[in-house]
């Protein structure tokens, strides 16, 4: 299974919670557990099972650290080739459209706990290339749009999401640009 590691720094909102500490919602934190729960309804393992080409439907819950759940449903499509004597991967397109349907997911960010439900929704899509060794190709991508509703510690507002993944070959990091909460991003994770 691959597994995609969203380790993401990316400014938040700083507040005073009640008894007067600083709580912030890490925009990172938000982002990180969105990208997680899309990426672990696709499954490199589950799509190469299939025979070409690859077209599976996903439909996966993923639970809250601190309670609710994030329902992940869409498909990943797409065509691989493979060797035929080894079984190596020669080559392949993988699409993924996910729709992410968030309630009453918690999470700590800060110090706080936060709860997330969509507003209405967030959008996963992507397209990745595959190449030899299972490793992804320069145009391998993902968006990630919609909205969110966030609850916490002096923090009650819907917070926009539009940004842009670019893969590292190996799966585990890349680059993020677009923006949160109308706050432009840039960075590398």
């Amino acid at each position: 299974m691959l597994t995609v590691v969203a380790m993401m720094t990316t400014p938040g909102c700083k507040k005073k919670t009640t008894n007067g500490e600083d709580a912030t919602l890490n925009n990172q934190d938000l982002v990180a557990q969105i990208f997680n729960a899309g990426m672990s309804a696709y499954s490199l393992g589950q799509a190469l099972k299939g025979t070409y080409p690859v077209n599976y439907q996903a439909d996966k819950q993923v639970a809250g650290p601190e309670g609710g759940y994030i329902h992940v449903t869409g498909s990943v499509t797409g065509s691989i080739t493979l060797n035929d004597q080894t079984g190596a991967l020669i080559s392949g397109i993988i699409q993924l459209a996910f729709t992410e349907t968030i309630n009453d997911f918690a999470f700590k960010s800060n110090g706080g706990t936060y709860v997330m439900n969509g507003d209405p929704y967030i959008s996963l899509t992507g397209t990745f290339t595959l190449v030899p060794g299972g490793l992804f190709g320069t145009a391998s991508s993902m968006q990630i749009g919609g909205g969110v509703k966030v609850n916490g510690p002096n923090f009650n507002r819907s917070v926009n999401i539009q940004l842009t993944i670019i893969i590292n070959s190996n799966g585990s990091g890349g680059h993020v640009s677009g923006t949160i909460d109308g706050i432009g991003v840039d960075y590398t994770f």
